[in-house]
């Protein structure tokens, strides 16, 4: 995210191999627009590899109007802006799942929940002129899985929450905090269900194994439950990411 490089940029994916994580798909699309935005031209140079070209087109990359993936794409990268696509790609995420991917279909519900609350808290402390982005990808192996990605170039679950509790100063334990029922960024009593009811409501709804990652400025937070044992985990990151950024995978075992 630099303001200073020429205005028309190569983006260089000729050695791109699969597999192809859904956040790399939703961090890559952001850099795109961030850029295109600033009115640069960037032209993206595909993967060599014939198999990961085919992902890579399924999954949306580089494309202003995605359409629905195939096989293991359940949504290409998409730029959510309002509720209503919120919502919207949430029921198209359950509808994917258990009409078409018949293997994962338990996870219907559990995705749908993810995409609608997860997305919706993205919008909400992360608004900036991007909005936010999701991806979400089906996975055979080694287990078969779903996984939720999104992004967004906002002021960060820390910075938000700080704006009601000023004394959250270390960013991973201030996203630790946003896990818990009744913390928000804002003084709206309808809101404050925080990520761990999304997480518990999800993983409810699947009755299988999940696991949430959050990166977000300068902290980490992960947490991991398998037959309702909880893994919390929280650190300062190692590198400094912009805005926000939300990895879920939903496990059927």
């Amino acid at each position: 995210m630099d303001h200073d490089l020429p205005l028309g940029l190569a983006l260089d994916c000729c050695a791109l191999r699969l597999p192809i994580h859904p956040m790399f798909v939703v961090r890559l699309q952001i850099f795109l627009e961030w850029h295109r935005a600033l009115d640069r031209s960037v032209r993206i140079v595909p993967p060599d590899d014939r198999a990961t070209r085919r992902v890579f087109d399924q999954l949306g990359i580089g494309s202003t109007d995605p359409t629905q993936g195939e096989e293991d794409t359940v949504v290409p990268v998409t730029r959510l802006r309002d509720e209503n696509g919120v919502e919207g790609v949430a029921a198209a995420t359950r509808q994917v799942l258990e009409h078409q991917l018949t293997d994962v279909a338990r996870l219907g519900d559990a995705a749908f929940y993810a995409v609608s609350e997860l997305c919706g808290n993205a919008l909400e402390h992360g608004r900036n002129d991007l909005g936010a982005f999701v991806a979400v990808r089906r996975e055979v192996e080694p287990r078969r899985q779903v996984t939720v990605a999104i992004g967004d170039l906002g002021i960060g679950i820390p910075e938000h929450l700080r704006r009601v509790y000023p004394e959250l100063s270390e960013d991973g334990y201030a996203i630790a905090r946003a896990m818990e029922p009744g913390v928000s960024g804002t003084d709206d009593p309808h809101r404050g269900y925080g990520y761990d009811w999304v997480f518990e409501k999800a993983l409810t709804s699947a009755s299988h194994m999940a696991r949430l990652e959050i990166h977000s400025l300068r902290g980490f937070y992960a947490t991991e439950i398998i037959q309702e044992k909880r893994t919390p985990t929280g650190f300062p990151a190692a590198n400094y990411k912009r805005g926000t950024w939300v990895s879920l995978d939903l496990v059927s075992v």
